[in-house]
């Protein structure tokens, strides 16, 4: 069996709908046949917060980075719905932060553990804003980089600082690492300005933006207070087929760029 795609979800801005996204593609993903583990590297815990019915553990993120003893195995839950699973957040991330910041190679570490994830087939991260080690572990162990976005002004400033980091990541850490997209996950289509951002955005990066974009909806937000994704709580709104449209668009390229990585393999 071959290791779970990962895909590092990131934005250096808070607030563009990051945990919220990485929550609902982990639903629609499932739906489309995918076995999909999520890891929450974020030290506010949104992504974890966010479901309900995970077979309680004392372990999380941060024994899996401090523990060399742990595998991933040991601190993966069930989620109680079919094809999730997760690895959940801890009020202790500032240990590992200070643990791996002093650790040789401790840039790697997460790649390590992940390097046997063969029981999935896509890894999800939700990350923090902050860029620290843990960031740059999740650059690191990941195949692709997911960016949500928000069609307000501040988004794109947030925008060019992800994408320096990516940049930075790729020529001196992980040269295998492929910038997937870029999705607006928060937009209001009746503001001017947000649809003058949205086509600001796809000017410059035309090949990067998905087609699908996450209206904002209030019914996104009550499932994530009831702890469900969009797809169980209300699965005949708008947002549900919305995160849908964006999974199949996300599974699409992932495919593709398998396929061009096996043709280049083939031809040398």
């Amino acid at each position: 069996m071959k290791p779970a795609k990962v895909i590092t979800i990131c934005h250096r801005k808070g607030g563009v709908g990051k945990s919220t996204a990485t929550l609902n593609l982990a639903y629609s993903l499932s739906l489309l046949g995918y076995r999909v583990l999520i890891i929450d590297l974020d030290d506010q815990g949104n992504t974890t917060s966010s479901i309900s019915g995970c077979i309680q553990t004392d372990l999380s993120i941060s024994d899996l980075l401090l523990n060399e003893e742990l595998e991933l195995d040991d601190v993966t839950v069930s989620t109680g719905c079919k094809n999730i699973w997760m690895v959940g957040a801890s009020e202790n991330l500032s240990g590992a932060l200070k643990h791996l910041g002093s650790e040789v190679g401790g840039h790697l570490v997460l790649k390590e553990k992940l390097s046997k994830a063969e029981k999935y087939d896509i890894c999800l991260i939700d990350n923090s804003p902050s860029l620290n080690i843990l960031n740059i572990n999740s650059f690191c162990a990941s195949d692709f980089l997911f960016i949500p976005l928000s069609s307000k002004y501040f988004s794109l400033q947030g925008l060019s600082q992800t994408l320096s980091t990516y940049n930075k990541v790729k020529n001196r850490l992980n040269p295998t690492l492929k910038l997937l997209g870029m999705a607006f996950v928060i937009h209001d289509r009746r503001n001017t300005l947000a649809n003058e951002i949205v086509a600001k955005v796809r000017g410059q990066y035309p090949a990067l933006i998905f087609n699908t974009m996450i209206g904002v909806n209030i019914r996104i937000e009550e499932a994530q207070v009831n702890k469900q994704s969009i797809l169980t709580y209300c699965p005949e709104d708008r947002g549900a087929a919305q995160y849908m449209a964006l999974g199949k668009e996300i599974a699409g390229r992932i495919q593709a760029a398998e396929t061009s990585k096996q043709k280049e393999a083939a031809y040398g």
